[in-house]
């Protein structure tokens, strides 16, 4: 046991490549840990030059990134690398009480971990699985859509529990599980490592908006965004931060109130926000067939004092004033974001931090586990 608690939790993924949201995400994760002296071990276990090295990777030495070229090669690893994983997860289970462990869609190897661990397994669940894989569309989304479909069911029935950023992942795959009266269903929302530097209030008289994201996909809605602004003469600056469609970037060239950036540093970023008014997420979850998340982007918003405005609801209870679940039209934006005007920005941090902060977060979860254990 550590510092006294009554069971030791490892919370573990694997990816071929891990993107840096997710890698950032369980860094901090286990850097909180650490800060409230839990019993809670997080670890990423992925090929070796696939990224870079910190407390929590595990690298498996028998599969190199640097050598996957070709398409036969990285399904080979694939392969490799999940069956590895397992393996390193088995020889663990005298280690651990708890398996937290990141879902991953249609894999037989994860369905025989599950199957055969003797100790519960809960699976963090980030997204409704079964439509995202379909929406790739052609034969490709068909399969792995199909495939899930079918081994998702198997896999979650021999959890313990799941764990959803959402409640309409819970729910959803409350559903799938077949398991109606005795899966355990927990709420992890997705958190951040607040911190307490200042927030400079630079707003001008003219509204300037933030939209942010690394690619505008389709589900970002942005194109119903920019096809709103045509018929509006509104005065207001909309920064967009990120790559766009060769559509949206055609559109966004004919409106001068539209500033692209393109990428930017996480300070260019910050500096941006100083000057904004309201903060943007998605506005088109319904392409993926959900009508919830818990973005990264809207708690690095809230975190930087920006009101946000997005299509989908969030954790966020109805009495919570700095989000606003709405379509994306520009008129209903501006008016947001005016009322959010009186409002300093470390008000809305300040406001916004028990639901954001990675710290409050983790705790709740580890207090949750203990008590389903015990």
């Amino acid at each position: 046991m550590k510092n006294g608690y009554k069971i030791k939790v490892l919370h573990a993924a694997s990816l071929l490549r891990p993107p840096a949201g997710i890698l950032n995400q369980m860094q901090w994760e286990q850097e909180a840990a650490y800060e409230l002296g839990l019993a809670w071990d997080v670890r990423l276990y992925c090929p070796v030059h696939s990224t870079s090295k910190k407390d929590i990777t595990v690298f498996d030495e028998s599969v190199d990134f640097k050598s996957l070229t070709k398409v036969t090669s990285k399904l080979k690893a694939w392969v490799q690398c999940r069956k590895n994983y397992y393996r390193w997860l088995m020889s663990l289970v005298n280690e651990y009480d708890i398996f937290v462990l990141r879902y991953y869609v249609h894999d037989p190897f994860q369905y025989w971990f599950v199957k055969n661990s003797p100790k519960p397994i809960y699976f963090v669940n980030h997204t409704l699985e079964v439509p995202e894989l379909a929406l790739s569309g052609g034969i490709s989304g068909f399969i792995r859509s199909s495939c899930e479909r079918l081994l998702g069911k198997y896999t979650l029935s021999n959890a313990e529990g799941v764990i959803g950023v959402t409640n309409e992942i819970i729910e959803y795959e409350k559903q799938r599980s077949g398991k109606n009266s005795n899966i355990n269903l927990l709420a992890y929302p997705n958190g951040i490592v607040f911190n307490n530097d200042e927030i400079i209030d630079k707003r001008s008289e003219i509204p300037e908006i933030l939209f942010v994201a690394s690619y505008f996909d389709s589900w970002h809605g942005l194109d119903l965004l920019l096809d709103n602004l045509k018929s509006n003469k509104d005065k207001f600056v909309l920064h967009l931060v990120g790559e766009l469609s060769d559509r949206d970037l055609e559109i966004s060239k004919t409106d001068p109130r539209v500033i692209l950036h393109g990428k930017l540093s996480h300070k260019e970023i910050k500096e941006l926000s100083e000057k904004a008014w309201v903060g943007l997420s998605s506005f088109a979850l319904n392409r993926k067939k959900m009508k919830e998340a818990c973005t990264l982007k809207v708690r690095e918003y809230l975190m930087l004092g920006l009101p946000v405005f997005a299509g989908y609801r969030d954790v966020f209870g109805d009495d919570f004033p700095f989000y606003m679940d709405g379509k994306p039209c520009i008129k209903n934006i501006l008016s947001f974001g005016h009322d959010m005007r009186k409002a300093s920005k470390s008000a809305v941090a300040s406001a916004s931090r028990k639901y954001i902060d990675k710290k409050i977060l983790l705790t709740k979860l580890f207090s949750e586990l203990e008590n389903v254990v015990n």
